[in-house]
This record gives C-alpha cells, sequence and structure tokens, in this order.
C-alpha cells in the first residue's frame, strides 16, 4: 500500500470573531489518558467526495468545539481546562490517496502499514486530527485520533454521525450537550471510595492500593491481532454458562482465560481484568453528552480459579467486579474531583510500562452508534479498526460492519510469543 499525502491544513476552530473561551475538565477528563487514540474508518464506494466530506467536517466542527480546542489551565482555579475559540486551536486535515482499492485490503487486519492511514501520534499539535484517503476504487478510508482527555468512545461514535448527518444535508438529530453541570457534586460532597491511589496515584508513595506494572519492552515486541467471534459461537459461550449473562460477560470471560492460559501464568498469580464502564447511565447523564465519563472496574481472580474453574467462574468473577462501579462509585468520584480538583491529580497510567501482564484491559465498543454513520453512500460503514497498539494486554471488542454476518471482532494486543499462542487456542471451548 503506497499512500500520497496530496495537502494537509488546519480547519479553523468555528467563528473567527468569538472571544476564547474556558471549558473546565471534569474528573473523569483528569482521568483519560494523555495520548491520542487512533482509528480507521473505511467506506465502499459509491462515496461523497473529499470535497463534500470536508464541508460537512467544517460545519460539524463547531458543534464540537472541544474537538479543536487546546490544553490550559483556568484563570480563576487554575484548574486544567479546554480553551476554546484560541489562534492556537483548530483540527488538522490531510488529503491522501492510496494507489490500490479498498477491497484488497477488507476486512483489516492490524497491522503497522496501517499507521499511513492516519497522521502522526506522537509531537502533534491539534487535539484531533483527520485523514481522508482515497482509494482506487473510490472508497474511502478515515483516519482520526484524537486526545483521550478531550473525550471517550461514545461522544466520538456521536461525532461521526453527526459529520455524516451534515454530509447528507440534514441538521443534526442528536446534538452533543457541554453542560458540565451535569456532573455537579453532592451538597456536601462525599468521596466514600479511595479514588486516590486507583484511579490517581497516592500522595504518599508506599501507598499501594493499585498494582501498577511498569515494565515496558520494545514496541516491536509486542503484536496486535484481530480475533472474530460468531454469533453462534457467542451462544455456545453462552450456554456454558449456568447463570445468565450478557455477550460482553461471556466474551470477556472467555477472552480473560485464554489470554491467562497463553501467557503461562503460574496458578498461584492473580491476574486482573480491568474493565471500562461507562457512567452516563448511572449518573443520568444523557448519551449525547460529549466529553468522558468512564472508569474502570477491576474484577480480579486467582490464576487457578480462572483456569480450573472454566467460563462460569470466570463470568461471575467478571460480573461481581464489574457491578462494585456503580451509581455510588461514579458518584463518590465526581464527589472526589470537587474536594480535590485544586490539586495536581496524576492518572495512574503515568506510571504504567506497555506490559500489563499478568492483567488484562478489556473495551467495548459495541454499544457505539458506529451502526447509524452514514456519508451518503448507501452502504454505510464497511470496517472498523484500531491501527497498531504497542500495549501487551490490550483487548477491545469491536462490532462486526456492512453485512458481514455479524458476531464481534476483538483486537487483541499481546507480546509475539503470547499471541502465537492465543490464535492456537482462542476458539476452544476448554
Amino acid at each position: 500500500m503506497e499512500v500520497q499525502v496530496q495537502r494537509s491544513t488546519v480547519l479553523p476552530h468555528g467563528n473567527p470573531k468569538t472571544s476564547p473561551s474556558e471549558l473546565p475538565l471534569s474528573i473523569f477528563d483528569r482521568f483519560a489518558s494523555n495520548i491520542h487514540v487512533a482509528v480507521l474508518y473505511a467506506f465502499a464506494p459509491p462515496t461523497p467526495t473529499d470535497e463534500a466530506l470536508i464541508d460537512g467536517l467544517s460545519k460539524t466542527l463547531p458543534h464540537f468545539p472541544a474537538l479543536t480546542s487546546r490544553l490550559g489551565y483556568a484563570h480563576e482555579s487554575r484548574r486544567p481546562c479546554l480553551v476554546i475559540g484560541d489562534d492556537d486551536g483548530g483540527a488538522l486535515l490531510v488529503e491522501a490517496t492510496v494507489d490500490c482499492n479498498l477491497s484488497d485490503h477488507l476486512p483489516f487486519k492490524p497491522s503497522p502499514e496501517l499507521r499511513q492511514l492516519h497522521p502522526p501520534t506522537e509531537g502533534v499539535r491539534c487535539m484531533f486530527q483527520v485523514q481522508i484517503n482515497r482509494f482506487n476504487c473510490g472508497g474511502v478510508v478515515i483516519g482520526m485520533t484524537h486526545v483521550h482527555t478531550v473525550a471517550d468512545g461514545e461522544s466520538m461514535s456521536h461525532f461521526l454521525v453527526a459529520w455524516g448527518e451534515t454530509v447528507r444535508g440534514l441538521p443534526i438529530d442528536r446534538p452533543p450537550v457541554h453542560d458540565r453541570s451535569l456532573l455537579t457534586p453532592r451538597s456536601p460532597p462525599w468521596s466514600e471510595f479511595q479514588h486516590r491511589g486507583f484511579e490517581f496515584l497516592p500522595m504518599d508513595p508506599n501507598q499501594n492500593l493499585l498494582r501498577l506494572n511498569q515494565t515496558s519492552v520494545d514496541p516491536s515486541k509486542i503484536t496486535s491481532t484481530l480475533l472474530h467471534y460468531s454469533l453462534e459461537f457467542i451462544s455456545k459461550l453462552k450456554s456454558n454458562i449456568t447463570n445468565k449473562c450478557t455477550t460482553f460477560e461471556a466474551l470477556a470471560s472467555h477472552i480473560w482465560r485464554k489470554i491467562t492460559i497463553s501467557r503461562g501464568l503460574k496458578y498461584s498469580q492473580h491476574t486482573t481484568a480491568r474493565v471500562s464502564v461507562n457512567g452516563r447511565t448511572k449518573l443520568n447523564i444523557p448519551n449525547e453528552y460529549f466529553g468522558n465519563v468512564v472508569l474502570n472496574a477491576c474484577p480480579e481472580a486467582n490464576v487457578k480459579l480462572l483456569v480450573e474453574g472454566g467460563l462460569p467462574a470466570a463470568a461471575r468473577v467478571i460480573h461481581d467486579g464489574v457491578s462494585k462501579t456503580d451509581a455510588r462509585y461514579f458518584r463518590s468520584f465526581v464527589d472526589f474531583g470537587e474536594i480535590y480538583g485544586d490539586e495536581e491529580l496524576v492518572p495512574v497510567y503515568a506510571l504504567e510500562g506497555n506490559v500489563l501482564c499478568p492483567d488484562v484491559e478489556i473495551d467495548s465498543w459495541l454499544r457505539f452508534r458506529y451502526h447509524e454513520v452514514d456519508f451518503g453512500g448507501g452502504l454505510g460503514m464497511c470496517g472498523l479498526l484500531l491501527t497498531w497498539v504497542p500495549l501487551d494486554g490490550l483487548v477491545v471488542f469491536l462490532p462486526v460492519l456492512g453485512g458481514n454476518g455479524g458476531g464481534v471482532n476483538v483486537f487483541v494486543s499481546l507480546l509475539e510469543e503470547h499471541s502465537s499462542i492465543l490464535k492456537q487456542i482462542s476458539h476452544s471451548l476448554d
């Protein structure tokens, strides 16, 4: 695949006559990783012209001002904020052509080569970047990167739907909500759980409430792969679990066990599945809220229990662990932000290396609005993939798009020697 960049420009933040404003970072924004998340979205022909896509993007961005902002500090409180509407903001737009047909690369498989399809994620100025890749056949891959501090996956799926509506000449059906007062703490605030030492680094370095793995290896030793699980296979998983469970619980339990076995962990060890939990429903916040409202649940199990107890035991651990990150926990976290928000809060990710072993991180994108994304070609999105993430233990559930039989695609990054074993046992029901 040869990708030729035709032109690059920075789209302005919107109305140049508006004065800069400040949007405070919520405590959830401050917990999110300050890294660029890069995702590819593929659309088979027929597709709109680049001009139509860019015009739609320019009209959509003013509705999502956080994407063209920059990080700063509020003048009065000195708390971290997004500065909206100043000259240092904007979104990077790259137009590129690819010398082959899109069908030659579908379905997508993780590869370092795919990084050509999105702008670089290191040492960049803009918080939000878009690369429009036009293939010979007329198909398009949109490579998007955004700083996680600005928004979570739920928010970005709403943005994609809104961009598609604008390209088609429609009003945005579900406009974004930017009201930070939705995260108002209780009066008086009451932080009843230990968030410092779990979501944020403790002030006391001897406090060790969260086991962090600070191991780092050469990124080339970590490989990403995509596993596909059919609806039939997922039904078999559920039938092997005594209690009623969700698709997520069944699949998370299965992949956690298989990764643990692939790593050859000792039975005496413990392993944690760090599961992302969306707090919008728990806090009665609309799904259209643009920002971050995600915390981690951390189900933990002894390796022997996880392996010998089979799928039922793993599913029970997942269910019980996730259920603890409930509305009460989210409220406590909001109150924590009110009590300690003036302090420098460093998220736990700051100390982690790129090897999570013996643990895993499991994120689900299955409920995002990807099935609703439509730029007017009539076929919708036909491919979705993270490009290449050198983080051992990362697992992301992705929906299967484009009428390809349904089921779930599972993106997994592991050390190469463990990944080769996982591929052999990934569909074993033992």
